[in-house]
């Protein structure tokens, strides 16, 4: 990340010279545009704090303590494994410290800066860069675009997060936690270093894209987890008064320094150093991705005069954790105000069964509401609401499933 973000701020700072540059001399200065976007966002949310399971109850469920090396090696471990008993492991029994559950909540949640400008030889070029507050990140990205078609070098995407379709209504921000928290768009082998797409010219509504992850492998030092390459595909065509949009693609991660065998040993020690049940599921079970990850995902929107309809699904295997998220959204917009409807459902299916050969799988639903209206020419004001259900095996033995809502208030500023 922190390669991109000195690439894209000297970008940004010289393209916002531009801007004042009197005497510019070429049509790239006297082209460029400079613009921001500020979101403020307030909410309330409720049903964050929750019971949670107790070392004695997770252990003693799952494992004999009488015959543990037995009972790892019928999960998967192999022999000669063990484990720390219960006595020994204290969890976290308060998931709020002590805080309210209602809670309100007022602040930054985004500034975006970008630019754009044309070149004498007709090229135009863009440079954006978000942070976002909450994550305290930087995401700053640079596109080409041409007669070739169009290059986008950023950080965290992929051919398939660029092609992706039918997608509206999936991913808002919920009260908890939910297994994925919107579709899977790119493979662990994108989340480091940056992110090179190419974009095909549109040829009768289709368009293609093949993306890489530069990262140290790829530039001579071979020190990288993930050698990473994707393709996407989109095509946009009439059928009638229905406007169809259909895109998505695939991704395959191949793991450099990750096996089967170590994988087992890194979920071993997770349970180990478990503080909760839901890490002790984690690395008991293999929750977490883990060795060669290939995605696959495929987004369609249907658009008649006012209405838009979404639906995606996205599915990412590993050599440990498998991973899925459906989604469908209406939308459409009366007087001005856009409203989005959307429900999603997600899964997270583990790599091992129980002792007893039960399988281990956490779901989460989320129903939401977004709206949206334009005050001015440089402020939209958002009102959205979610509810989230999750329904995670380590829940078993506490509360059951856990089911949170939020509602919030968002200003969109613009400069």
């Amino acid at each position: 990340m922190r390669k991109i973000f000195i690439l894209a701020v000297p970008l940004i700072l010289s393209a916002h010279s531009y801007t004042y540059a009197g005497d510019a001399p070429t049509s790239a200065k006297s082209n460029f545009e400079l613009d921001g976007e500020i979101l403020f966002d307030s909410y309330f949310q409720s049903g964050t704090c929750f019971s949670v399971a107790n070392p004695v109850d997770v252990f003693e469920d799952e494992l004999t303590l009488a015959s543990i090396g037995s009972d790892l090696e019928t999960i998967g471990f192999g022999s000669g494994n063990t484990l720390n008993d219960q006595a020994t492991m204290t969890f976290d029994p308060d998931p709020c410290g002590g805080k309210d559950e209602n809670n309100i909540n007022l602040g930054f949640s985004k500034i975006i800066l970008s630019g754009s400008g044309q070149l004498d030889n007709g090229l135009l070029f863009k440079v954006k860069n978000t942070f976002d507050v909450d994550s305290e990140d930087f995401s700053p990205e640079f596109a080409l675009e041409g007669g070739f078609g169009k290059l986008l070098l950023k950080e965290d995407t992929s051919a398939v997060d660029s092609m992706m379709k039918g997608t509206n209504g999936s991913g808002v921000k919920t009260a908890i936690d939910v297994i994925q928290g919107g579709h899977i768009t790119t493979t662990s082998g994108n989340h480091d270093g940056f992110s090179v797409v190419y974009f095909t010219p549109s040829f009768g509504g289709l368009e293609m894209a093949l993306g890489m992850n530069v990262n140290d492998n790829n530039l001579g030092q071979d020190n990288s987890n993930f050698d990473t390459y994707s393709i996407g595909m989109g095509y946009e065509t009439y059928v009638g008064d229905v406007v169809l949009s259909l895109g998505g693609g695939i991704e395959k991660a191949t793991n450099n320094s990750e096996t089967l065998t170590s994988c087992l040993t890194t979920d071993l020690q997770k349970a180990e150093d478990a503080t909760d049940a839901a890490s002790f599921y984690d690395g008991l079970y293999g929750g977490s991705s883990c060795g060669d990850e290939f995605l696959s995902a495929i987004g369609l929107d249907l658009m008649y005069d006012n209405y838009t309809i979404s639906t995606a699904f996205t599915n990412a295997d590993s050599e440990n954790s498998d991973s899925s998220v459906w989604s469908v959204g209406v939308g459409t917009s009366v007087k001005d105000v856009d409203y989005t409807i959307g429900f999603t459902q997600e899964s997270l299916k583990y790599a091992r069964n129980k002792v007893d050969g039960s399988k281990v799988e956490d779901t989460s639903k989320i129903i939401s509401l977004d709206a949206t209206k334009p005050l001015s020419d440089n402020i939209d004001l958002g009102l959205n609401f979610s509810n989230a259900q999750t329904d995670k095996m380590s829940q078993e033995l506490g509360a059951g499933p856990e089911s949170a809502w939020r509602a919030g208030v968002s200003f969109t500023l613009g400069f």
